[in-house]
């Protein structure tokens, strides 16, 4: 049993160039009955048009590719793992194609297992789930956005962040560096029938306002023509991107009621709480104004120096073995550079380049490790002039 049957009536995709661009970054695909159930991805690629759909294309079929191979015990580990293998498809691609040096692209998955839905994502494409019985739209997933940032802490409004200049800087991507923190959706998204699932790039959620999205989706249409008319929406307003849609209608949920966790951008930023949160927060001052009166103060300090302590003793160990490397080192580099005398005084020229080539490595490996040195031995200073006045 499933959350959906995956036919032209539960399930609609496409992808536009836009009016602006000249090719498509853009890359989405899905693929039903995996191991791990039904997925759907979309993908917006970065890094000029060649570079952005390669990226793109790559990681929609790595991420296909890793949930079709076997099953996971884990759907959120099974999500994690796609994106990982992903991210190094596209690093070990660009490492293979320098002329495509910082190619990248957003991903966002939505994965349908038995009766439960599970989602991740990376950048500012977004999933939104739309409830049909209460014609509401929800945004699950948060942009990885400077904006997004900026929002956050209050700064702007999420009205405001529609229009600003950066608001196509993203600040995580797939393909930027081997160290990847997608996002995922800690609890499963159990909808309704009725429901529908957006997947979308930043070609339509930043064209036309969710206000929009929502109209649309209510509209008394098949998924198809909603899904056209979402489309049509994002080019009269503009079309400044590539334009790629996803959507999925629920038709073989067991729930009654829909239930998730969805992002409100104006629930709680910096500077527009709620009464409530102000309330906390003033309590929890007072608590913590108390605590420090009683002794919490005393026992901060003792934490505080049995920490730097122990961080003294960490230091000193990695000098001492910074000091045995950098003395193998300082041998291992005289030894080469022996050689290279020998080669030099014997005339055998041939072998001197190669010489030569072996002293330059040693050189730098000695310099590393005496900046490591260097390094360790000044952090050991700064911690004993904090430890010094509170002995």
């Amino acid at each position: 049993m499933g959350l959906t049957t995956i036919d032209s009536n539960n399930v609609f995709q496409k992808d536009v160039i836009g009016n602006v661009r000249t090719a498509q970054e853009d890359s989405h695909d899905m693929a039903t009955l995996t191991p791990n159930g039904d997925v759907f991805v979309v993908c917006d690629g970065m890094g000029g048009h060649v570079g952005g759909k390669q990226a793109s294309s790559i990681a929609v079929k790595s991420i296909l590719e890793y949930l079709k191979k076997e099953k996971y015990a884990n759907p959120l580990q099974a999500l994690d793992g796609a994106l990982q293998f992903a991210n190094m498809q596209i690093l070990g691609y660009a490492n293979e194609h320098p002329e495509l040096k910082g190619m990248g692209t957003t991903a966002c998955i939505l994965l349908l297992q038995n009766d439960e839905a599970y989602i991740a994502h990376v950048g500012d494409s977004r999933i939104y789930l739309y409830l049909g019985k209460e014609k509401q739209l929800h945004r699950i997933t948060k942009d990885h956005s400077f904006v997004q940032t900026l929002v956050d802490s209050g700064k702007i409004s999420d009205e405001e962040a529609e229009n600003h200049p950066n608001k196509n800087r993203i600040l995580k991507a797939l393909g930027i560096k081997p160290d990847l923190e997608p996002a995922f959706s800690l609890k499963p998204v159990l909808p309704k029938n009725g429901d529908i699932f957006l997947i979308c790039s930043d070609g339509l959620s930043g064209m036309i306002p969710d206000s929009n999205i929502k109209t649309a989706l209510s509209s008394n249409a098949t998924i198809v023509q909603k899904g056209d008319l979402l489309i049509n929406l994002a080019l009269r307003n503009g079309g400044l991107d590539n334009i790629t849609l996803q959507l999925v209608q629920i038709s073989g949920s067991p729930y009654k009621k829909s239930v998730f966790e969805s992002f409100n951008p104006n629930a709680t930023p910096k500077g527009r709480t709620g009464r409530l949160k102000k309330k906390l927060i003033c309590a929890v001052a007072v608590v913590a104004i108390l605590v420090i009166c009683v002794g919490g103060w005393y026992g901060y300090k003792k934490y505080q120096e049995r920490n730097i302590s122990d961080q003294i003793q960490k230091i000193e160990k990695e000098i001492n073995t910074a000091k045995t490397d950098l003395d193998t080192a300082e041998k291992e580099f005289k030894n080469v550079k022996k050689e290279l005398d020998r080669y030099i005084a014997d005339k055998k020229n041939e072998s001197v380049k190669e010489q030569e080539k072996a002293v330059a490595i040693k050189q730098k490996m000695l310099s590393e490790k005496q900046y490591k040195l260097d390094d360790l031995q000044k952090k050991l200073q700064e911690l004993q002039k904090i430890q010094t006045p509170q002995k």
